[in-house]
């Protein structure tokens, strides 16, 4: 089989679309069999082999502007698992370098920072368990700035929401530039790497993001090129919402840079109703009614400012309710 799709950059030489087909169902099996039955040695080889091989790095980006972003976290996971309010305003965005694990959108150790445009998808992609918890913090794109996004979408089920519909008929403009014979080439990598993000993954299984995570990273960690220019963030279709809805997977370096922060809320987790048979119901949770809330923050010394009256007013009326009822 084939090693690499491009043959020789200089003068765009290509393996045919046959080729690069053949070869992308040798990795299709292996994703199909499960990434996390290889070893170690197995895993880095097929790694490098896939790098090796998916040469050339194409986008379909656009200036993104959603009205807000929301992020989940899971305080059980930040100050040794102890059930306590965030202090740092960094606790809201990914993990530090070398602590993630691998994700949909990042190879093992690279931090990115995942988020959905609406609350329901953010839980479900995250889904809290009873006792944890969580801090659900909103965001939006700062005023003058955007955010350079690479859509993912299917080429054959362009259908599964409207953002992956706006990316295909991108494509099929931009197919009017390219090269015809390289239409069909292109064609079949799309189709790969979308199937692998659209992919159905363990939580316990993550290897398994592997050919995803790579592109990504190869898309987002990357620094500006000569003009200054980058991908920001990976836009992909919701796999736990059954692709109807959207998230971001956003460089995490440039959070900070390129979003406001608008305010966050803390939900202690009471009950769950993780129905797959029902992604859209609206009481995916049950919070303690012990809801704090705060859109006071002290960037300049990296804190969360939380109005300690008025959740110490808030626990009195719970408790005078509550023991009278």
């Amino acid at each position: 089989m084939i090693d690499q799709v491009v043959i020789n950059h200089k003068i765009h030489k290509y393996n045919s679309a046959k080729n690069v087909k053949k070869k992308l169902d040798y990795f299709r099996n292996l994703s199909e069999q499960g990434l996390h039955n290889l070893t170690e040695q197995e895993f880095n080889k097929l790694k490098a082999e896939f790098v090796k091989f998916q040469n050339v790095i194409f986008t379909f980006f656009a200036d993104t502007y959603p009205t807000k972003l929301f992020r989940v976290t899971n305080n059980k996971f930040l100050y040794d698992g102890q059930k306590v309010k965030l202090e740092k305003v960094t606790d809201l965005v990914g993990p530090p370098i070398g602590k993630s694990n691998h994700g949909r959108c990042n190879l093992k150790g690279e931090s990115v920072f995942y988020a959905a445009l609406d609350f329901n998808t953010a839980i479900w992609e995250t889904r809290p368990e009873v006792g944890d918890l969580i801090t659900v913090s909103e965001w939006e794109i700062k005023p003058g700035e955007k955010l350079n996004t690479h859509y993912i979408f299917h080429p054959t089920l362009t259908e599964v929401n409207k953002d992956s519909s706006d990316a295909y008929i991108a494509w099929l403009e931009s197919k009017k530039e390219i090269n015809p014979e390289l239409i069909e080439v292109f064609d079949e990598l799309i189709l790969f790497l979308t199937e692998q993000y659209m992919k159905k993954v363990s939580d316990n299984e993550k290897q398994n993001y592997l050919f995803s995570a790579n592109y990504s990273s190869r898309l987002i960690q990357q620094k500006p090129d000569r003009n200054g220019f980058k991908i920001d963030a990976v836009c992909y279709p919701s796999v736990r919402m059954e692709y109807g809805l959207t998230n971001l997977a956003i460089f995490n370096d440039c959070v900070f840079d390129k979003l406001q922060l608008n305010k966050i809320t803390v939900y202690d987790i009471v009950h769950t109703n993780y129905d797959t048979k029902n992604v859209w119901a609206d009481d995916l949770i049950k919070v303690s009614p012990m809801i704090i809330t705060t859109d006071n923050f002290d960037f300049e010394h990296n804190k969360i400012i939380y109005d300690l009256e008025a959740e110490l007013k808030l626990a009195i009326e719970l408790h005078d309710k509550y023991d009278h009822s």
